[in-house]
Order: C-alpha cells, then structure tokens, then sequence
C-alpha cells in the first residue's frame, strides 16, 4: 500500500511549522506531512499526482516552476485558534478591539473572522501609518506581537492562524480518507488544544513520531557555497565555522533572530567528519519540559521504546536550537549525556552510548543568561568554548544587493523583477529586526505580486509604517524644556539623579547592541561606571525609572529596556551639554 503523503509549502519557516504541527495531530497516524518552505523548492522534488497545501493562493506563480502536471494544490484557507482567546470571551460587550497583522490583506481577513464569531465587539483594522482610533480597550494579534504599536494597552496574542476546518475536510477528500465528519471535528479540536501550548501527542511505541521524522528532515541541505558572503563580517564567521567543522566538539551559535544559524549549522555539518550520518535538530522554544525530555532522551513503557534524538542522531549531528530555552531542570541532564556520551530513556534503566555531534544555537548571548542565573555555567563552558556569532544584516552591509539578487533569481525566479536604485536607498534605510528572514519574506511577498518593478506602494503595509518611523526618529529631536525640567525635579526628589542618568545610560548602550538587562546584569554594568548599589537600591531607582515611563521594566527573559521617552530624555541632555561647552 503507497503511504499518502501531503506537501506544505509556505513563504514563513513559523507558519509552516504550526500548519504541519496541526496536520500531524489530526492526521500524523495516517498520513506523512513534508513541509517545504519555498526557499528549499528547489531542492526538494515535488511528484506527479502529489497533494500540495499552499500557505496562499497568491504563492502560487512562485511554486508553479516547481509542480510536475497533474499536481493538486488546495489553498490553506486561515480560521482562529478560539482556544486563544479566552480573555476576550469574558470581557464585557461592546469593547473596542484593534487588530494586528502583518498585511492589511490577512488584518480584514481576521476582523472578519473574528466579526462572524465572537460578534459582542467592535474592530478596527490597524494601520502603520494612520492614527490609532481613540478609546481602544484591546489589541488582538495572531502572533505578530513585533508589529503591536507601542503603548499601554492590554494586547491579547492568540497565535497564528490555524488551518480552518473547512480546508481539513477538503484535504482528507484529495487524498481519499474515507473519515466521519465528527472524527475530523473531533480532531480538529484537538489540534487546537494541542498548538495553544505548544505541545503536539508524543506517540508512545512508534519508533519516531512522522512530525519528528519530517521536520528533522535527516539531511542538512546547506553547504558553505550556499551562503552569502560579500561582507568582512560573514567571511569571518565562515572562516571561523569552517575550522569549528572539523573538529568534532560541541559548537554553539548564536546571533539576532532571522541571522540565519539554522543555514550555517547545516554547513557545519556537511563540511564535517560525520556529513554522511543524519542531520536532526529540535527547537527548545515553544516545548514544555516533558516534552522536550521525551523528544530528546526517548522512553521506554510496558515493554515499549521509544528512542529519543539523541539515538537517532548516532553517528551524525543533533542541532538543539535556541538552546537558551531550554529548561533549567533539564540543562543538567543535557551536560551529563555531553560528558559521559550515553542517554537513558524516560523510565529505563540501561545506559545507550550516545555518539552523535552537537551543535547549539541561541538568539541571545548565553553569558548574560549565566551571569542572572538562568543558565547553568557548567554547561555554558561546555557548549560555548566553540562559539560562532552571526552578525546581523545591519553588520553586513556589502551583502545586501548580493542577497536580494540571489533570492530573486535562484530562490524566486523572479530575476525579472527590477528594484530601482531610490527603492534599494530607500530598502537599506528599513532597520530589518528580522534580518534575512525577513529580507526574504518581504521579497517573497513583492515576487508574489507579479509585478516588474518594486515601488513604495508593494513594500508589506508594516514595512512602510516602520520606514516613516525610522524616518522620524533619525531626526534630532529635543524634549521640551518644561518637560525636562519637570522629569529633573521628579529624580532629584528620590535623591539619585546620577545613579538614574548612569541607569539609563546602560539601557541606551544596550538597545544600541540589540541587548536588554536583567538586574544582576545591570549592577555588573554599573560597577563598572564605579556605581555601586545594592539590591534593594537598584529595584526603587528601577520603579521610580518606570513610573516615569523612561524604562519599560519587564519580567523574565525579555528585561528591561529604554523607553522612547528615555532616549529623547538622555539625547536632549547631551545636546545640550554639547552646547554649553561650545
């Protein structure tokens, strides 16, 4: 009997996996899913009579190239993750909602869903550009918290879009699943509950569950000839990776978010003694420890095993990606299996030998996570005395006309497309948070378009809005006179304006460097400006800060940074001081 199988292809790495997660907890036991993204096209064969799920009908010119005659391709159309949205359900009627998204397209599509269903609000769409309507109780996002406009606003992520039921049934219908309509609902349901944490069944008995299988991919795809290198900086970062293959040990990585350590991994390896053994990795993020535990050690139950990655990467390469998830009670499992190379499953007894290489990646640098206690140091020294940092796409700036060429010709086949020089000034000014992955989910979504010629209007609407904004505040900007003085009289009451301006001098340098603080941190910092505080001192100068909206004082991972407010607060002074010494 042939095994049905169903291609996902999608622009976004995110989408693609929350799309397949969900196929896999409503079909994984009868169906294999391969998720492609579109940049790996080229590389992955797509066969005649295959089901093919697209994450848009309008991807479809950029896949077509690629199809074989006779290639079915069903449109994921998008519903809600209601499991989500529980807030929004108990708030009281006639609340005014914004929504987010990352197109005006896909922002109706959600005010409409959302329209249909839970019907007792109202919704206004947001727009980069235009002023935020007045009186807003909510913000509603589906995942995309890094376009939420700043303020201080209640927001309610409900996570991405999930496939809508109707699209479920139109697929068990292309690849001839004969299932009652209250089994896929049953399912469906399921799915929902299941992406809403983060967690997907673990499958107790199978060899491998087909998520793993799939997502895994057992081969790493990328070479160090596919890696974009015009700039000083990422010929250095090859240098480096290329002698760190040939050793063996443990790497860790790690760079911004979107750098692009997944490809760079891949090269490791391929370029590495083990490149003809498997390639298999796992992302810490979104995973709950159990769960993490049974994927990475395996188990065993009622005469049942289950072997966990680190098995199945014997004899080839285990990538454990953003490693600085990873919990804390399982960090120590990790180092005793790196120190004394075997594993024991979850309920068993007997030592496996365990020789697979690893490589770690993180979007953060693991010393500050060390120094604020959330990392172990033990195992930071064994992972990271082999570090490779990516730089960002800011830091590499000679790659940037090389890395839209090559996306448009090789990746898109739309070496047509003509990017006028006032657009490439104008792209280069966009401070591009997510690096190269959202270079090319940006030239993914122009390409799209079937247009010749990229102008202003085909930028995505979120781009447009961050462009004028960085516009806005490249500007010298002074904060008003009253204002400043009235900021001034505020500190000085507390009885530590210099303590407060060193504090925000920190917070300025490390949002310059794409870094935040946690207090452990931040004392080391100001140590260093001979500023000693305890800890009880630190905590009211932090409070008094925040109420002052001059920090954005948060909790866990994410730290606290400099407010706007506390930029132009530290920019007017030293303009100031500037001219009183002239």
């Amino acid at each position: 009997m042939v095994e049905k199988v169903l291609t996902i292809i999608s622009i976004q790495d995110e989408y693609l996996s929350m799309v397949s997660k969900q196929m896999t907890e409503i079909a994984g036991d009868l169906i294999k899913i391969r998720p492609i993204s579109i940049k790996n096209l080229a590389r992955e064969p797509i066969s005649e009579g295959d089901i093919v799920l697209l994450s848009a009908n309008f991807i479809l010119p950029l896949v077509r190239p690629f199809l074989s005659t006779g290639v079915r391709c069903i449109e994921a159309k998008r519903g809600l993750n209601f499991v989500n949205i529980k807030k929004l359900l108990f708030a009281p009627q006639g609340q005014n909602i914004l929504v987010v998204n990352d197109t005006e397209h896909n922002t109706e599509e959600t005010i409409q869903a959302l329209r249909e269903t839970v019907f007792e609000h109202n919704y206004y769409a947001y727009a980069p550009d235009t002023p935020i309507p007045e009186q807003i109780d909510y913000i509603i996002t589906p995942g995309e918290m890094q376009l939420v406009p700043e303020g201080d606003m209640k927001v309610i992520n409900i996570g991405y879009r999930v496939l809508a039921l109707e699209t479920v049934f139109e697929i068990f219908e292309a690849l001839e699943l004969d299932c009652q309509q209250f089994f896929l609902a049953n399912r469906y349901m399921k799915s929902l509950v299941a992406l809403s944490n983060g967690n997907h069944a673990h499958k107790m008995g199978s060899t491998i569950s087909k998520w793993t299988e799939y997502t895994s991919g057992k081969t790493a795809k990328y070479f160090f000839d596919d890696v974009i290198a015009h700039s000083q900086a990422m010929n250095d970062v090859l240098k480096i990776a290329s002698k760190l293959a040939k050793t063996g040990d443990p790497v860790h990585i790690f760079g911004e978010t979107g750098t692009g350590k997944r490809m760079l991994a891949q090269a490791i390896h391929n370029d590495s003694s083990v490149k003809m053994g498997p390639y298999l990795h796992i992302n810490c993020a979104a995973r709950s420890s159990d769960v993490l535990e049974r994927e990475l050690f395996g188990t065993e139950s009622g005469g049942q095993t289950s072997p966990g990655l680190f098995e199945l990467a014997n004899g080839g390469t285990l990538c454990i990606e953003e490693i600085d998830e990873l919990p804390v009670s399982l960090q120590g499992r990790l180092l005793q299996v790196l120190e004394e190379s075997q594993i024991i499953r979850i309920n068993g007894h007997t030592p496996i030998p365990s020789q697979a290489r690893i490589i770690t990646t993180s979007d953060t640098d693991l010393s500050l996570l060390v120094d604020e206690g959330k990392f172990r140091r033990d195992l930071f020294y064994y992972l990271a005395a082999l570090p490779c940092k990516v730089p960002s796409l800011s830091e590499r700036k000679e790659d940037f006309e090389p890395l839209i060429e090559t996306y448009l010709k090789t990746h898109l086949h739309r070496g047509d497309l003509v990017i006028p020089p006032d657009m490439i000034r104008l792209l280069r000014q966009y401070p591009w948070p997510g690096n190269v992955i959202e270079l090319f989910n940006a030239l993914s979504y122009m390409a799209c378009l079937d247009e010749k010629e990229i102008t202003l209007e085909l930028l995505p609407f979120y781009m447009k809005g961050r462009l004028q904004k960085a516009a806005v505040n490249s500007k010298p900007q002074e904060m008003d006179e009253s204002e400043l003085n009235e900021l001034f009289r505020s500190i000085e009451e507390h009885g530590f304006l210099e303590e407060s301006l060193a504090i925000l001098e920190v917070y300025d340098e490390g949002k310059k460097q794409h870094t935040s603080y946690g207090r452990a941190m931040l004392q080391k910092r100001l140590e260093e400006k001979d500023i000693t505080l305890s800890e009880q001192q630190l905590r009211t100068r932090l409070d008094a800060l925040n109420q002052l909206e001059l920090l954005n004082v948060r909790q866990g991972r994410s730290g606290t940074t400099i407010s706007r407010k506390g930029e132009l607060f530290l920019q007017t002074l030293r303009m100031k001081n500037k001219m009183s010494k002239a």
